[in-house]
């Protein structure tokens, strides 16, 4: 079996012939629209049957291929098609209504679109393109920037091997796509069940029981997810996670954004030491992993370097800073992408790639990522990191979930601003500001408290932090932002 499209009612296990064939026609199909080299193909849809098929069919004619956000408004899909000369658009039904009328629209699942199956006419293999078809990520960021997208050729088969070494997966394994494959930790997991002949079992929206289910039921090795996941998994009662046998996995790897607090640990203490973070970008792949063995001596941290990947922390004037130091963190790997689509420069060093985030490495060469370079805020003089600040508020009972931001201060140029999801209705703002007190610095204290329902966050878990700083609404992000 290929794909289990667990969300399809009429045909969820796919055959690799079934899907060889699917393709191929679909192939044709687009190339008989006027998909060619030269030519751009969007593709706004979640994980399925039909979405996979497409990846295949639209490098199969030699266009490039654009992976847009389905969180995104139609003036975001709008700007996007603009941005990267888009010409036609393939879509979810759901999407519909977002789809400017300037491109040629498509539907993944409905009979309005393409229809993917059976009903297409045999029209032949298709030739190979005359040029590889570059396949477009958008990068991941909560900042927004000058960054549109990063291209990519073909799958970096280098970042594969480098992977394999280190991480459990098999080849003919079962592996469960449970990250959304618009983004570059979803895309490449499917790129690597396909080098690998495996079975992908792909979900639409990862729901804690069902992830439980689906990998008892078809015994699941691989569980390809984020880090809000894992947190909804180990929320689940004592009882839900008794019912499924999970021992069939050996792996659930997790990538996209920190791992907070000691939920690495509360996992593999209650699903094993079976969890992988790993840290990487859109520009070079993978870049760090961390075993179960690292995550049970740091549960924070990103782990040590992929064969072939350079890491270095530097300080503003790009000078390596000494282990344990906070800086900046720059990646240089062989799977780096082919090229930027880029309104500016990347402000590379020694040939190294900027990743955005503040980290530092320890003495066991392992890194830990402190935050976003944008999210510093500098509070009387002294740079605070948020995630800092919210590692140790949510030691706090009171608090189930929290992000803290800035805002402006006419007397220490900037204050932190705590944005409390509580667990209860007990805790009160000045309990907490009087707790903060007690267990934080003077700079790491927040001011103010704000209660909310649920942090915004994008697709892989990173929380929105201009959104909840009020600086933007959703609908005014960037593309790039949902990422």
């Amino acid at each position: 079996t290929a794909i289990v499209d667990v969300d399809d009612p009429q045909q969820e296990e796919i055959t690799f012939a079934d899907a060889e064939y699917c393709t191929t026609v679909l192939a044709n199909s687009l190339l008989d629209r006027g998909a060619q080299p030269g030519t751009t193909v969007g593709l706004l849809g979640r994980n399925s049957r039909a979405y996979a098929e497409t990846i295949v069919a639209v490098s199969r004619t030699g266009a490039d291929l654009v992976y847009l956000n389905t969180g995104s408004s139609a003036e975001q899909v709008a700007a996007v098609c603009a941005a990267h000369d888009i010409t036609m658009l393939i879509r979810d039904r759901e999407f519909a209504d977002l789809c400017p009328d300037t491109v040629l629209t498509l539907g993944l699942d409905d009979p309005a679109g393409i229809p993917l199956l059976d009903c297409m006419p045999w029209s032949g293999d298709v030739s190979a393109p005359r040029q590889a078809s570059k396949h477009v990520i958008l990068t991941s960021g909560t900042t927004g920037g000058p960054l549109r997208g990063a291209a990519r050729t073909t799958a970096p088969l280098d970042s594969v091997a480098a992977l394999l070494n280190t991480f459990p997966t098999k080849v003919g394994g079962v592996t469960l796509l449970a990250a959304p494959m618009f983004h570059a930790w979803g895309w490449m997991h499917h790129r690597l069940a396909s080098v690998l002949d495996s079975t992908q079992v792909l979900l639409r929206h990862p729901d804690p029981e069902r992830i439980l289910a689906l990998a008892q039921a078809y015994e699941v090795d691989t569980i390809i997810t984020v880090p809000v996941t894992l947190k909804r998994l180990v929320d689940l009662p004592e009882e839900t996670k008794q019912r499924y046998d999970f021992s069939s996995v050996r792996c659930v790897a997790v990538s996209g954004s920190a791992i907070p607090g000691d939920l690495a640990t509360q996992f593999m203490n209650d699903f094993g030491d079976v969890l992988y973070n790993l840290y990487g970008t859109t520009e070079a792949a993978y870049a760090t992993i961390a075993t179960p063995e690292d995550l049970r001596e740091d549960p924070h941290t990103a782990g040590r370097p992929m064969p072939g990947v350079r890491i270095e922390v530097l300080d503003r004037k790009g000078r390596t800073v000494p282990k344990g130091k906070d800086g900046r963190v720059y990646v240089r790997s062989r799977t780096s992408i082919s090229e930027y689509m880029a309104d500016g420069t990347r402000g590379s060093i020694k040939g190294m790639v900027p990743t955005g985030d503040i980290g530092c490495i320890d003495e066991a060469g392992r890194l830990t990522i402190k935050g976003r370079a944008d999210d510093v805020v500098v509070t009387g003089g002294e740079n605070v990191h948020p995630t800092e600040v919210e590692e140790v508020l949510r030691l706090h009972p009171g608090i189930a979930d929290v992000a803290v931001t800035g805002r402006p201060d006419p007397v220490y140029g900037s204050v932190l601003v705590a944005h409390v999801v509580p667990a209860d209705d007990q805790l009160t703002d000045d309990e907490l500001l009087d707790w903060a007190r007690h267990n934080l610095g003077p700079h790491h204290r927040p001011r103010e408290v704000r209660r909310i329902a649920e942090l915004p966050r994008n697709a892989t878990g990173k929380v929105l932090r201009r959104v909840l700083a009020g600086e933007v609404t959703i609908d005014e992000l960037d593309e790039e932002d949902l990422l």
